[in-house]
């Protein structure tokens, strides 16, 4: 046993040794992010927008990997599907892990068994806007407005069973709407869906409709917060201008399950310490972010939470998609 209890002790330290050297050793080359969505669309400028400083922290690039289609499920899916050494990452709006269970009979991955939260990066600032032609200046307008205009109301959203998808089926549900769901690939199609009057409606981000809104092409009608949003100060909050309904929606890093616990725990410092770096917080701000700060378990917790609350609203939406 006296002989044995050295031989311990030194296994142990070098085991401990190897994880820190692993661990200072990282990253030693590229480093992939895969966005579930098209180039151009939020999560994609906030992913751009990391990579940059990234790169700058550890001399190695952030390579961005936009895998689009299915609600986020194939992105998602192929995070979960790569090798678990640390080089493969993923950045999905909260739909993916809150939202996809419960209305879609065929989920390509288990949300609370395939991925490890590495970070939490940021929540989303979202307005619900009109097509300028549309004759509302309020939610109560706009759903009396589809009323009567039917077969021209039209609400963009960003897929079938996205968050922006319940959010308006629960507005017609709750303010009486008559709105048709069109799903498009991402934020820059529904962008000019709106734009060009194919969509009469939808609900962005703040950042790519600034401009808009300032040149009269769209109209706010009310924010997803629990306040009003500084840059526009005379736009209700949903709960003000009648619907009682505020989900949040936001952005988290994941890595596949199985990630050395080390190389997860040095990221999620890599990406917290960029995330709020100067130059991405300047861009989360003319896009309409605004930084989450709190722990990956915090994170995982809100996560769960949004899971459970957005079951109810999806059964009662009748929502049960291929």
């Amino acid at each position: 046993m006296k002989k044995l209890l050295p031989a311990l002790i030194a296994i142990t330290c070098l085991a401990f040794g190897s994880i820190a050297t692993a661990q200072d050793a990282f990253p030693s080359r590229p480093v992939k992010m895969i966005v579930p969505y098209p180039a151009g669309g939020g999560g994609d400028i906030l992913a751009r927008a990391i990579a940059d400083v990234f790169q700058k922290q550890t001399g190695q690039p952030m390579v961005i990997d936009n895998r689009a289609g299915a609600n986020g499920m194939i992105g998602a899916a192929a995070c979960k599907g790569a090798a678990a050494d640390g080089y493969t990452y993923c950045l999905p709006v909260s739909d993916v892990m809150a939202i996809n269970t419960h209305i879609y009979k065929k989920v390509p991955y288990d949300v609370e068994h395939d991925f490890t939260v590495v970070a939490p990066i940021a929540t989303v600032v979202l307005a619900i806007v009109a097509n300028s032609s549309v004759p509302a200046k309020d939610l109560k307008e706009l759903a009396a407005w589809s009323q009567a205009n039917k077969q021209k109301a039209n609400f963009a959203t960003w897929g079938v069973g996205s968050a922006a998808h319940l959010m308006m089926a629960q507005f017609n549900k709750s303010m009486g709407g008559s709105f048709t769901n069109v799903p498009y690939p991402g934020v820059p199609q529904m962008l000019q869906a709106t734009l060009g009057g194919d969509a009469s409606a939808t609900l962005l981000f703040y950042g790519p409709i600034a401009q808009f809104i300032n040149e009269g092409k769209m109209r706010p009608l009310a924010v997803l917060a629990g306040e009003r949003y500084p840059a526009l100060p005379n736009v209700p909050t949903v709960s003000e201008a009648g619907f009682n309904f505020t989900p949040t929606v936001y952005y988290g890093v994941y890595a596949p399950a199985g990630t050395p616990p080390a190389i997860v725990s040095r990221m999620g410092q890599l990406l917290t310490t960029a995330a709020a770096d100067p130059a991405v917080l300047k861009t989360m701000s003319a896009a309409g972010f605004a930084p989450l700060n709190e722990t990956p378990k915090a994170f995982s917790e809100r996560v769960a939470r949004d899971r459970a609350a957005w079951g109810p609203i999806a059964k009662s939406l009748g929502l049960s998609l291929e």
